[in-house]
Parts: structure tokens; C-alpha cells; sequence
């Protein structure tokens, strides 16, 4: 993970993981068939990375463990998605999860270090919610253009005219505007850097798209859990996390202007029909892609999906075979429908197909 540059007037501050984040993790573990469970495999297999994708992943964990094969422990550590890609590179852990993409170095170093190809495997799609903490504000919608420009120091006010333009006959607070962003290296920051890199040419040429950007303003804080205790805990203030940290947080949420020019919140739906407007690669070795900015009317537009790296030749085969075995289990219908009670949503059952031919090539 690479030191973060922070531009002046930008400040970090240490966040631990709190309750927004405890809710999440702590979910409900239901009943599931021992079919397709992968028989005798056995043994403690470790992940760590995304927190954007955390508690769908630890729920998973428990859920297999407990009514599927007990013989598998699966850890799993929420440090970010720079930090799963780091750890599993230097084979620290089993698998990496992560909601960007490894860049061609990162790849050509995960391949060094695992001596094999790596797969990216779409576990999770979700949405990326703006989170605020204005009270004269109940309903909040903004667009890509004013997202940038709050985060490149632009828009500093709520009752700036473009915020203003978006929200007709809504009394807005003069108040300032107060960002926080990760300020670990973070796939949920890619994902949102690169939808304003999409829409703001000002964004694009002066920070880009990025895991770790060198914001121009804000507050930085670690985790989703870090961010969305950072928002409840500052008035004014304005972030993006994982929607299930907002809904379980009970934290208030924008809405935001599509590609269509329509309004549209963050939720399962609006999740699926971005995803089901995707064209998907064919090459199952390199499963990358956007959701972001979709052209379907009812996508919200801030969407993405998130993935475990595993080795297509992996050196342990014991935990490859358990691990496939867990991977495989949580595609099955069943798992995938339960994604939206913590905030995600199912995977379109072309690319649940791609993911089991993928998985399909580990030996």
C-alpha cells in the first residue's frame, strides 16, 4: 500500500471500527444444504480486503461454517481493498478482495508472488451511497458534477445555486459542507473516483481515478465503518460508503441524476438494473469491468462490483479445493438472494455462469 499525498487544508483523522460497521458484520447466519459443499475439504483459509464487500463475506463465512462444512474456517479482515491486494501479492493470505481492479503492475506483481494467474471472481454488486449529515435536509439529491466539485473544493456551501438547481423548493442551509473521504487505500474510492473521473473533465485531469487520491479537500477516514462514523459524528458533513452501511447507520442518503437525466436512490433495484445493462467480458481469466454511469433509466449510477483474487494454479491445493468450494456455494441462488438484506444485490445469472467457468480453470 503506497503513502496517500495530501494536498494542503486536507487532514486525516484515525476511526476504528464502530457500530455502523458492527451492525453489518454482525448478521444473522440461515439455514443452508450441505449439497455442493465441497465434501471433506478442510482446514483454515484466510482472506482479507474489501470493506465495501466485509459483511457479506463474514456472513458467508459464518453461514458456511456453521451448516455447511465445519471442517472450514474462513477468517476474513476488513483493512481496504489496497491492503487485500497487497497481503495476497505477498502471500500473506489465501485470497484478496477487492472492489478495483489490479492495475497491470499489481497483476504482474500478484503473478510473481503467487506464481501463477490471477482470476478476479465478481462475488458482490452494490451501491456506493452518498451519505450526509445535514437535519434541514431531508431529501438530497445531487449529481456528478456537484459530487466533484464538492471534493475539489468548488462547492463549499448546501445552499450553493447548483445544489440548489437539483433541489427545487427545498429550503437549503447555508451552512458548509464539510467531505470525508478513505483515507486508506480503498476500492470504494476507486469506484467513486472513477464515476466522477466519467463525468467531470475537471476531476479526471486534476485527480483521476484512483484507490488512494490525493483529495483536495476533506477529512480522511479508514474503513466504510471509518466514513460513516465520521459523517454521523460531524455536522455539515457529506461521504460515500457501501448503501448497507447507511441503511443499517440509519444514515440519510442522496439521490443521484443518471445517465437518463433521472433522480434515482441507491437500493437493490436500482443496483440490478444497472448490472443487468452490462456487457460482461467473455475471457474468464480477466472477469474486470464497470457498472458505473449505466444508460438504463432505473440504474442509480454509482455502482460496482467487488472481487476475490485467488490463483488460477495455487500452491496449497487443500485450500484451493475448500476455498472453490466456498466461492461455488456462495453463487448458488440461495446466498445470492440474501445479498440485498445487507444492502447488495444478486448477480445476474450470466455472470454467475462466467464466475463458475472461472473458478472452474483453478488446478
Amino acid at each position: 500500500m503506497r503513502n496517500r499525498r495530501r494536498r494542503p487544508g486536507a487532514h486525516t483523522v484515525a476511526l476504528g471500527v464502530v457500530a455502523a460497521g458492527a451492525m453489518l458484520v454482525a448478521a444473522a447466519c440461515s439455514s443452508s444444504s450441505a449439497s455442493g459443499s465441497g465434501g471433506s475439504s478442510s482446514g483454515t483459509i484466510n482472506g482479507a480486503g474489501s470493506t465495501f464487500a466485509a459483511p457479506m463475506y463474514q456472513q458467508w463465512a459464518g453461514q458456511y461454517h456453521q451448516s455447511v462444512n465445519s471442517k472450514v474456517q474462513i477468517n476474513y479482515q476488513a483493512i481496504g481493498s489496497g491492503g487485500g491486494i497487497a497481503e495476497f501479492t505477498q502471500g500473506v493470505v489465501d485470497f484478496g478482495a477487492t472492489d478495483a481492479p489490479m492495475s497491470s503492475t499489481e497483476q504482474s506483481a500478484a503473478q510473481a508472488g503467487q506464481g501463477s494467474v490471477v482470476l478476479h471472481i465478481p462475488m458482490i454488486i452494490g451501491a456506493v451511497a452518498i451519505i450526509y449529515n445535514e437535519p434541514a435536509i431531508k431529501h438530497l439529491v445531487l449529481d456528478g458534477q456537484a459530487l466533484a466539485n464538492i471534493w475539489l473544493g468548488k462547492i463549499t456551501k448546501w445552499n450553493d445555486p447548483a445544489i440548489k438547481k437539483l433541489n427545487p423548493g427545498v429550503a437549503l442551509p447555508s451552512a458548509a459542507i464539510q467531505p470525508v473521504e478513505r483515507a486508506d487505500s480503498s476500492g470504494t474510492s476507486y469506484a467513486f473516483t472513477s464515476y466522477l473521473s466519467q463525468i467531470s473533465p475537471a476531476w479526471a485531469s486534476q485527480v483521476g481515478t484512483s484507490k488512494s487520491p490525493s483529495w483536495p479537500v476533506g477529512t480522511g477516514a479508514t474503513g466504510s465503518s471509518g466514513v460513516a462514523a465520521a459523517v454521523q459524528q460531524t455536522a455539515g458533513s457529506i461521504g460515500y460508503v457501501e448503501l448497507g452501511y447507511a441503511v443499517q447507520g440509519h444514515i440519510p442518503y442522496a439521490s443521484l441524476v443518471n445517465a437518463s437525466g433521472k433522480a434515482v436512490a441507491p437500493s437493490t433495484a436500482s443496483t440490478e438494473a444497472a448490472a443487468a445493462n452490462a456487457k460482461y467480458p467473455t475471457d474468464v481469466t480477466m472477469l474486470t469491468f464497470s457498472l458505473n454511469n449505466s444508460s438504463a433509466s432505473a440504474a442509480y449510477p454509482l455502482v460496482t462490483p467487488t472481487y476475490i483474487l485467488i490463483a488460477q494454479k495455487p500452491k496449497d491445493q487443500a485450500k484451493a479445493k475448500a476455498l472453490k468450494a466456498w466461492l461455488t456455494w456462495a453463487l448458488r441462488p440461495t446466498q445470492q438472494q440474501e445479498t440485498p438484506k445487507l444492502g447488495y444485490a444478486p448477480l445476474p445469472a450470466k455472470l454467475v455462469s462466467l464466475d463458475l467457468a472461472a473458478l472452474k480453470t483453478v488446478h
